[in-house]
């Protein structure tokens, strides 16, 4: 076989994965390729920070231009790559108009070597998982019959054993008792909002910094976990109430300690380095009335 060749069929390999925590060097990643133009249906709430931001849309079922989510966008790539991670694209076609698919994360469940594909709780994002699974090993592809909802945004691996696992409106009991008999020797802690109103994702209360250390809004975050995992020895920073509309736990480690936040959040970001952490800013202005930040518009496929 030509070297060419080999490089060809390299390029086109299928990934399989390997995910043993939130903090260990980030080596792949899947990511939408960056659009040329972002867009949002305005007819549609589909969650209470992207709410917030259409209250301040005079004509609701318009579509919405956001000129500057594609640089955004693009400027986050760009840093994924200057850190040495890998790109793998999802070319997803919307079925709703309007919909810029962005947000990679919620497709799948990694965990160790397999994925578990999301069932999504909106039906027009159903099409991003196809995407996302022929990317994947097909080995790896865990296939059930069972009935279930997850998405990925309320999954936080926080070590090898052990994961917080959201429970709400995008992930259920069914979803949260089929990881546990795929695993059944992993630890699945489940959390639920203080606010329910504020209830989507996990991740838009509570994010990784590192190993045993964690960034959470008070305000959201129930306080039998905290006192679980501190006294398996976790560490946690404070977020900013005020910057929970731009995401500010919302954030990607790409090592440990060293993680991408949005750059709009000064006072969260400020007290994430005094704790020794390197904070990464990216300017996601425009993606952040979504609902999402660094962390959802990644699934990381591989670290170290």
């Amino acid at each position: 076989m030509s070297k060419e060749s080999t490089i060809e069929q390299e390029k086109f390999a299928k990934v399989i994965p390997h995910i043993e925590n939130e903090y260990s060097p980030l080596k792949k990643v899947l990511v939408n390729r960056n659009p040329q133009l972002v867009t949002t249906f305005t007819d549609l709430v589909v969650n209470p920070i992207q709410g917030r931001s259409l209250e301040k849309v005079e004509h609701r079922g318009e579509i919405k231009v956001l000129p500057g989510a594609a640089e955004c966008h693009g400027n986050l790539l760009k840093v994924l790559s200057e850190n040495g991670v890998e790109l793998l694209y999802s070319d997803v076609t919307p079925i709703k108009e309007g919909h810029t698919p962005l947000f990679t994360r919620d497709v799948g469940v990694v965990i160790d070597n397999r994925v578990l594909p999301s069932k999504m709780r909106y039906e027009y994002r159903s099409v991003e998982v196809p995407e996302m699974l022929s990317k994947i090993s097909d080995g790896s592809i865990i296939r059930t019959n069972q009935e279930y909802k997850i998405e990925g945004g309320d999954v936080v691996f926080l070590e090898p054993n052990l994961l917080l696992i959201g429970i709400g409106p995008r992930t259920d009991v069914n979803g949260l008792n089929l990881l546990k008999g795929i695993y059944p020797g992993k630890e699945f802690i489940s959390f639920s909002t203080v606010r329910k109103e504020e209830a989507f994702h996990i991740d838009t209360n509570l994010g990784i910094l590192g190993k045993k250390h964690l960034v959470y809004l008070p305000e959201l975050v129930p306080q039998d976990v905290v006192n679980l995992l501190k006294d398996r020895d976790y560490t946690f920073v404070e977020a900013e109430m005020s910057e929970h509309d731009t995401c500010c736990t919302n954030i990607l480690a790409i090592n440990d300690r060293r993680i991408i936040a949005p750059a709009e959040n000064k006072i969260t970001n400020s007290r994430i380095r005094k704790s020794g952490v390197e904070v990464i800013e990216v300017s996601l202005k425009d993606i952040l009335s979504f609902g999402g930040g660094p962390h959802c518009l990644t699934l990381p496929l591989v670290r170290d």
